[in-house]
This record gives structure tokens, C-alpha cells and sequence, in this order.
């Protein structure tokens, strides 16, 4: 298995990374040095404070989320595939990155500044990402022979999916976003709102008007989808200063370290018009003998949707939705 040390750093940064965060001591002894706003006192030192904000006892055990898919998401993954491999040292032999690279150099025949070996997340030990795909495949061609610190290696190449477990979005739907703010409308942003209540942005739909939003998207449960829905949107970066040539005008006196970042809270109406339900009918009671299980139950649920009012509170001055 890889060496605990070395785990998180590439071998070609890791050095330069421990020393840019460490510092010394009046005693000459190195400790790490604080990560962020290093004159600012810690927190333990006021001592009537009960709590911590972000200590682990005061966060949850778990979470779930859907992460949306980016055009860069995608560029990143044809790098990747074909250039890279995971490694996994077999019988719990403790290697570390630079024997393994070592190992290939010499096996393999490939050079060291052709390939770079690190730590990688469980199941498995090393991300190996090479040059060429000819070098990646040499590897995988070779690796019933490889061998590492006396130990085999089991090869694997990478793939988007492979240290997830499989799911599925399984219900198309309509639905139209009401109150996102003008300037998210484009694609990336309404796919992290869908994301943030479990789908898939499928196409935004052309608007009537500025008021609501119409997109299709797969969604996860459609169950789950709230009505009302909180939007936080940080502020944008302030434009740099322009330099003042007025006679006699004094220079700015350069920024401050900010102490907090401002945000803009929107409040939307999430409406879902349509949902395609290939799912098990939802029945009260025992369901069982009401179908079989190769009977085709494909469905559509139409809902009346109306603007400026939460789903299911009757029609609205304004209009269907």
C-alpha cells in the first residue's frame, strides 16, 4: 500500500509544499504555520466560548448532492482517459510514490519525467498519470510481470466511474424555475440549482419573459423537489480601483483583508408542470397482485402550476406558471 507519509502530496511538490508551510520557532524547532490569516488570534484563546463553528461534534455525519456536470468536467476527462492508471500494491506491502516510480522507470522502461505517481483516494494506492497513451498501455500490457517492493501490483485503468457506486436518475420532468435572478440564466448556473435538489439540467426551454424559467431535467425523486427554494449568490468581485489623474489627488491606500464575503439571498418557486414516472405505482396498502413486474408502467403526471403561488395552493392572479 502506499506510505502514509507521502499521501495527499505529488513526490515532485510535496517537499516544497511542507516547506512554504512551515515556519520556525524562537527555539529553532519547525512547526506548521497557520494556512490562512496568520495574525489573527485563535480561536482558543477566548476562553467563555462553549462551541466552535466548524468543530466535528457540531457538523453532520453525513450528506448527499449531486454535482454538475461542466463543459471543463468533460475537457478534463478525455485527458485523463488513456493517460492514466490507479495502482494497487497487493499483499499490504507499505510503499512509497518514489519506488514505485523507480519500479516502472526500470520495468518499463519509461522515464521518470514522463509520469507522475500520487497518493490516491481508497480503494485504491497510486493515481499514475503518464505522458502518452502509448506509455499507459505498455504499463497495463505489462503488469501481470510488475512488480513493486517485492510485492505484485494489481493495474486498473481510470474511468469516471470507477470508485463510485452506480444510481440513476430516472424521471424526466418539466419544470419551470420562478425568480432566479437575470444574470443566472445560462446554463452552468440553472445546472447547479437543478444539482442542489438532485437532477440534471436537459435544456432550458425558451422563456416567455423574464419571470419564469422553463427547463427540462431528470431529477432523482421529484418527491424531493422543494417548492420554495433559497438561492444564495455571493457578490461579484469588485473592479480594481482605476488610478486618479486629477492634480493633487492622494493615492488609495491599498486594500484590506476582507473580513467577511457579502451575499444576495433570492427566493424561488421550484414548479413542477410534468413528470414521465416509470416507477412502481404508489399505492396505499399492499400493492402486491395489482401488477406484474414486466408490465410496462410508464405514466405522465400533469400538475397545474401558477405564478407567484407554491405549488398546490390553488390558482393565482398571474397566470399558469
Amino acid at each position: 500500500m502506499a506510505d502514509g507519509a507521502g499521501r495527499g502530496w505529488s513526490i515532485n511538490s510535496g517537499n516544497e509544499r511542507r516547506k512554504k508551510h512551515t515556519h520556525t520557532s524562537g527555539d529553532g524547532e519547525g512547526q506548521a504555520a497557520p494556512a490562512h490569516w496568520p495574525c489573527i488570534r485563535d480561536g482558543r484563546s477566548f476562553l467563555l466560548e462553549s462551541w466552535r463553528r466548524g468543530e466535528p461534534e457540531m457538523r453532520p455525519d453525513s450528506g448527499r448532492i449531486v454535482i454538475a456536470r461542466t463543459a471543463r468536467m468533460d475537457a478534463l476527462e478525455k485527458l485523463l482517459y488513456g493517460c492514466v492508471v490507479y495502482v494497487t500494491i497487493e499483499g499490504g506491502v507499505r510503499v512509497a510514490a518514489e519506488a514505485l516510480l523507480g519500479a516502472l522507470q526500470r520495468q518499463c522502461g519509461i522515464q521518470a519525467t514522463a509520469m507522475k505517481v500520487e497518493a490516491a483516494c481508497p480503494p485504491y494506492h497510486f493515481f499514475v498519470h503518464f505522458d502518452s497513451v502509448d506509455d499507459c498501455a505498455q504499463v497495463v500490457y505489462l503488469k501481470p510481470l510488475l512488480r513493486c517492493g517485492g510485492a505484485g501490483m494489481s493495474i486498473r485503468r481510470w474511468c469516471w466511474d470507477a470508485r463510485g457506486t452506480p444510481g440513476k436518475m430516472e424521471y424526466k420532468s418539466l419544470v419551470s424555475i420562478e425568480g432566479l435572478p437575470e444574470q443566472a440564466w445560462e446554463v452552468e448556473t440553472v445546472n447547479n440549482v437543478l444539482a442542489g435538489v438532485g437532477g440534471r439540467l436537459e435544456e432550458m426551454l425558451p422563456p416567455t419573459d423574464r419571470w419564469v424559467l422553463p427547463v427540462t431535467a431528470w431529477l432523482q425523486d421529484p418527491c424531493a423537489i422543494p417548492k420554495s427554494l433559497t438561492v444564495v449568490l455571493p457578490a461579484p468581485t469588485p473592479l480594481p480601483m482605476r488610478p486618479s489623474f486629477d492634480e493633487g489627488a492622494e493615492s488609495p491606500s491599498p486594500p484590506r483583508s476582507p473580513t467577511m464575503k457579502r451575499t444576495q439571498e433570492f427566493n424561488l418557486f421550484m414548479h413542477v408542470e410534468e413528470v414521465i414516472d416509470r416507477g412502481r405505482l404508489l399505492i396505499e396498502g399492499p400493492s402486491d397482485g395489482f401488477y406484474s413486474d414486466e408490465e410496462d408502467l410508464t405514466r405522465r403526471h400533469t400538475f397545474p402550476t401558477w405564478r407567484g403561488k407554491i405549488d398546490g395552493t390553488g390558482p393565482g392572479d398571474h397566470g399558469y406558471a
